[in-house]
């Protein structure tokens, strides 16, 4: 069945879903950027007292490419976040 063929209200559930689903990706990739820092410097400080904390130490060990795939992954993750949380607004107010 196709999504041109739901009832309004069946479509705005499903529009629902679908601003859920990105705002899901959002709320991971803001927990990314905010939780995984602060572990690393508390983890860093905590074990020893003769090393400098800094969250770019784990970073330093990795190769390029695992900087790419990190870096394309981060990016697949927004754009999916914005087209999920775009097409669910549109079947949402598309019937108002």
């Amino acid at each position: 069945m196709k999504i041109s063929e739901y009832n309004p209200k069946a479509r705005e559930a499903f529009g629902k879903i679908l601003v859920d689903i990105g705002v899901a990706i959002y709320k991971g990739l803001i927990v990314l950027f905010t939780v995984v820092p602060v572990t690393v410097i508390l983890k860093y400080s905590l074990e020893s007292e003769t090393q400098n904390v800094s969250i770019f130490t784990p970073f330093e060990r990795l190769t390029s490419a695992t900087y790419f795939t990190l870096i394309v992954f981060l990016i697949t993750a927004f754009v999916a976040g914005h087209l999920f949380r775009n097409e669910g607004l549109k079947h949402m107010h598309e019937f108002e």
